[in-house]
């Protein structure tokens, strides 16, 4: 058995610098053809009156859960300060998280989701370690929600595949399977390990206990369902929730492998692949271009102004701290110490 094994494990790291490179490429092959078919077969003009026809209430219900999406994907940044315990404070920390996550989404994991979270952490005083460990521990968060999300739903076979494949929903059950069971094992892992730190790469890390993965789940589950709810607003109910949130969840999956930043391209032809038999292709691409401009664009812009409103402040705090510092303070008066947000 010890031999089948180690076998396995040597031809799976022979071959895995090849199918790390094969596979993004078959995924953009497959996103490239979708597009050009549906962007060529499309009414252009009916997509925008589509997209104008969707309700006012509908709009500002997206608008809300908008925001409520945003709040719980920040939340996974608040269970990070818990688990790090850094003494940053809670509205700092959620904005940044928020912040960060509308640069994820628009710009990629580098800028976004690390890059302009490990600077806003740094310029607020925590040290880069600890940085590391919040985005690292909300990105962890994120994909366990997802895999008990995902994993249920290609389970139950609620994700409908597009006609004409050849495929039926059964082709997703044992992915589904694969995801719930690596969920449960993280959380039965957090729960009965008995080893509970380590060091790799010069990071420290600690395990965290059951009741933590518990609430990185639930956290990163509603986070995930939000944004299936989002779309199904937008589409007025005319698909199941299973099946929105489930095809969501594939775009997502494809936007990670092909690496193209918030999935531009990638989420409106796999939606459009997946309903359009169901739902006119417009409607189905309009209210997909509409989520983009409520989910993605719109915060992003709200960011761009935050982050330069932060660095701005930050460099006034920092210019002014040594003239202050040069000032004699008045007789009688103890030095104040130094803010300090790191662990």
């Amino acid at each position: 058995m010890r031999v089948f094994r180690s076998t396995l494990t040597r031809a799976l790291r022979h071959r895995w610098p090849r199918l790390k490179r094969a596979l993004p490429v078959l995924v953009l092959i497959v996103v490239a053809g979708l597009l050009i078919h549906f962007g060529r077969a499309v009414d252009w003009p009916q997509v925008w009156i589509s997209m104008r026809r969707i309700p006012a209430g509908a709009i500002a219900l997206a608008s809300g859960l908008v925001v409520a999406g945003y709040l719980a994907y920040g939340a996974m940044d608040l269970l990070a300060k818990r688990y790090t315990r850094h003494t940053l404070p809670w509205p700092k920390t959620l904005g940044v998280a928020m912040m960060s996550y509308a640069l994820n989404l628009n710009l990629g994991v580098l800028v976004g989701g690390l890059g302009a979270r490990l600077r806003l952490y740094a310029r607020l005083g925590c040290r880069k370690s600890v940085a590391t460990r919040v985005a690292l521990f909300s990105a962890a968060s994120n994909w366990i929600g997802y895999g008990w999300l995902a994993g249920a739903l290609f389970l139950m076979g609620a994700v409908p595949v597009p006609q004409g494949w050849g495929i039926g929903p059964n082709v997703l059950r044992l992915p589904g399977a694969a995801l719930l069971a690596l969920a449960a094992a993280y959380v039965v892992f957090c729960a009965r390990a008995r080893r509970r730190t380590w060091t790799w790469m010069g990071q420290h890390a600690a395990l965290p206990g059951a009741g933590m993965a518990v609430a990185q789940s639930a956290v990163a589950v509603l986070s995930w369902a939000i944004m299936g709810a989002i779309v199904y607003v937008l589409l007025q109910g005319k698909a199941s929730y299973p099946a929105v949130l489930g095809v969501l969840l594939c775009t997502s999956f494809a936007a990670v492998v092909i690496r193209v930043p918030g999935g531009l391209g990638t989420t409106e032809a796999i939606f459009v692949a997946a309903l359009a038999p169901r739902i006119p292709a417009h409607e189905v691409l309009g209210a997909a271009l509409v989520y983009r401009a409520l989910y993605a664009f719109a915060p992003l812009c709200l960011a761009l102004l935050a982050f330069s409103l932060a660095e701005l402040r930050l460099r006034r705090g920092r210019r002014a701290a040594p003239a202050a510092a040069a000032r004699p303070d008045p007789p009688g008066k103890p030095a104040e110490a130094p803010f300090r947000a790191s662990d």
